[in-house]
């Protein structure tokens, strides 16, 4: 482990000695000095329109993280189904089953699969340059932007949860007479109900933090401020659009944090 981290150390050029260097000090200090006080004045905060200001950034982040977890929920169920192999080609559900059937079901998975894998291999930012090239400047970019990336997220560990269920379970549900579509409802999914909830909420924290740095792509948000203020060298500006990211970090995650405790 000694040789992997020196090795990958190495690479990354990892050198404490540069940031402790009083250039370094120097340069960090003076962004320090040049940003106090932060700007709060009323034409940054509220701008000149409804939707001008940065408080109008925030409220569009937030909606952006809804819209686009909402979106990557609805398309990830399926594809969660479809990439399970206690789903589609294995367990209980196939003791009987024809190998033509086992085989169609196993390429299916695979497919499915690759597909997930796709979609969030590729980082969310680019999806965004993809969708403002596609519908255009604005938040609905990076609400399209999230949602398909989070789709490859949340259809991994959906597909994942389902295939470490109980397999008693729904084999006792099956030999009721009840169809595989019907043992998957009622003997799979709510044995992972809790915890597909509680991932989810978290997923949604991690797209709160994704969703403001979409704007440096011009897909809406806070990060149309983030980026404005380091190209123009505002760094009262910057440091009030910092402090605006951390506030709605915390207060999303104190929200996920309720409602995940109302689902316990």
């Amino acid at each position: 482990m000694t040789v992997v981290l020196a090795v990958v150390g190495w690479i990354v050029g990892v050198d404490p000695f540069l940031l402790l260097s009083s250039d370094a000090r120097g340069q960090m200090w003076s962004l320090v000095i040049e940003g106090y006080p932060p700007d709060v004045s009323r034409d940054f905060l509220l701008g000149r329109t409804l939707r001008g200001g940065l408080l109008w950034a925030i409220v569009e982040t937030f909606a952006i993280s809804i819209v686009g977890t909402s979106f990557a929920v609805v398309f990830a169920i399926p594809l969660a189904l479809a990439s399970a192999s206690t789903v589609t080609h294995q367990g209980p559900l196939y003791a009987g089953a024809s190998s033509s059937r086992i085989v169609l079901g196993y390429a299916l998975q695979r497919g499915a699969r690759l597909l997930l894998s796709f979609l969030r291999s590729v980082p969310g930012l680019v999806w965004g340059f993809l969708f403002v090239t596609a519908v255009g400047l604005g938040p609905f970019a990076g609400a399209l932007a999230l949602g398909v990336h989070n789709t490859g997220v949340l259809g991994k560990l959906y597909a994942d949860f389902l295939e470490d269920t109980d397999p008693m379970t729904t084999e006792a549900v099956a030999s009721s007479g009840a169809t595989r579509f019907q043992a998957v409802c009622h003997g799979m999914v709510p044995q992972i109900s809790a915890t597909v909830a509680s991932y989810t909420l978290y997923r949604w924290e991690c797209t709160i933090r994704s969703a403001t740095i979409l704007g440096f792509v011009g897909a809406g948000g806070i990060g149309y401020y983030l980026v404005i203020s380091i190209q123009r060298l505002q760094y009262q500006k910057l440091v009030t659009a910092i402090v605006a990211v951390f506030a709605l970090v915390v207060m999303s995650d104190a929200l996920a944090s309720r409602l995940r405790a109302r689902m316990v």
